[in-house]
């Protein structure tokens, strides 16, 4: 194998696989933060998990990568966020997130 093969395999590699991109709030207690993003690191992961820790009114909001799966088993079917709990969505891409994100909170201004 020549060096010129060598650089294309290596090319492919590192760009011919692309991370799975999160969500990222710069601030946990509101959700219209969420507008940054970060690369999922296990190749597994194939979904956004998003946790919603509701206490005195406060809603921490946060995506971590997740496999569908396993974020799928754990899935809040009804969040009451002026309950103190926590809640568990998934949404498979930015867009996704941003929709169901704006369902859970339509008074957020956004």
């Amino acid at each position: 194998m020549n060096t010129a093969s060598l650089v294309v395999i290596a090319v492919a590699v590192i760009c011919g696989v692309s991370a799975f991109v999160c969500p990222r709030c710069t601030h946990p207690n509101d959700p219209n933060s969420c507008t940054e993003t970060h690369n999922c690191t296990n190749a597994n992961q194939d979904t956004c998990h998003l946790n919603i820790n509701t206490v005195n009114g406060h809603n921490r909001v946060q995506y971590v990568c997740q496999v569908a799966a396993n974020c799928h088993l754990h899935e809040t079917q009804h969040c009451d966020l002026t309950v103190d709990g926590h809640c568990i969505f998934c949404c498979d891409s930015i867009a996704a997130c941003k929709v169901q994100r704006d369902a859970l909170f339509p008074s957020s201004g956004r």
